[in-house]
């Protein structure tokens, strides 16, 4: 009898736990994630149909999308009624919007230019849209296999350390760096006439006193003239008058972005997660630049271009 009731007893906690693993009320939890873009935009759209795609493989995922421009004030309390347990911010005003908002729920940003973002706040990680120095040279040396000589517009406020890393990259992969500062933007022509003197490649870093759409022309227009090739920050730049630029594939950074997410989501904290640069490399050239300047493109670059502006 008492061998009968305990099979009998341990037959119905079996029977209770397999009801509480398939019952979806006890399983695992779901996780609320708060995607904020700063547009609509489709580079944007493709980040976050990455993302979504590989965090839902995950499982057991809700997701509330919103725009920035649908925030209303006060923003905490639209926070505090979502209730996420991590906010994917596209976007450089999203991330500062998210990092301003809440200082306890982990941020994952990306489609932001400079790193600075995420050193903003404790909370925040994220993948950058800027390669590394390191990666640019590498670069540079497949497109200029024959040149050594680079130069860099900077405003020293801003970019002095970053120019000095490069220099060291820049010696590691067999290039010379002129870096040129231009501390406002009354000193940019000066700094322009300088290509003339013996500078092969004109590489540009996100800086906003030299690299802006105020400066955008005049740097263009001097590096035509020169003929001195522009490596430029983005297509945009390629279609204006650069002769490349490193690009993004955007459904693999949301990819990457979810990955982090996902670290997180399982328990990581995030501190122990650092901000990374893209892992996948693409870029777009523009082949009429080239003509005009009377360089060969190497028939495998051109082949495995993102875009190819003619």
């Amino acid at each position: 009898m008492r061998f009968y009731f305990t099979v009998h007893k341990n037959l119905i906690a079996l029977i209770i736990g397999i009801c509480l693993w398939a019952n979806p009320v006890f399983a695992e939890k779901t996780s609320h994630i708060l995607i904020i873009a700063t547009s609509n935009d489709a580079p944007l759209q493709e980040a976050i149909n990455g993302f979504k795609q590989q965090v839902s493989a995950r499982g057991n995922i809700k997701f509330t999308e919103m725009l920035l421009s649908q925030v209303h004030a006060p923003a905490v309390k639209q926070i505090d009624s979502i209730k996420p347990d991590l906010i994917y911010a596209l976007g450089v005003d999203a991330a500062k919007w998210a990092s301003l908002q809440t200082s306890s729920i982990p941020i994952v940003a990306t489609m932001v230019l400079k790193e600075d973002v995420f050193r903003q706040a404790p909370n925040i990680t994220g993948i950058s849209l800027g390669y590394s120095l390191q990666t640019q040279f590498q670069w540079l040396k497949k497109f200029f296999p024959q040149q050594k000589t680079v130069a860099v517009l900077f405003n020293p406020a801003e970019n002095a350390a970053t120019v000095l890393e490069a220099q060291k990259a820049g010696l590691q992969n067999g290039f010379n760096l002129v870096a040129i500062p231009v501390e406002s933007p009354k000193q940019l022509p000066f700094a322009l006439e300088q290509l003339a003197n013996n500078i092969e490649i004109l590489l540009a870093i996100p800086d906003e006193t030299v690299m802006s759409v105020n400066t955008a022309k005049e740097v263009l227009l001097a590096s035509f003239r020169n003929k001195v090739p522009f490596i430029g920050l983005s297509d945009n730049w390629v279609k204006s008058g650069a002769f490349y630029a490193l690009s993004w594939d955007y459904a693999d950074l949301g990819q990457q972005s979810a990955e982090l997410a996902l670290k997180i989501l399982n328990g990581a904290s995030i501190k122990t997660i650092s901000p990374e640069h893209p892992r996948k490399v693409t870029y777009t050239i523009n082949a009429k630049i080239a003509e005009h300047m009377k360089m060969d493109i190497p028939e495998a670059l051109l082949k495995n271009a993102k875009m190819v502006f003619n």
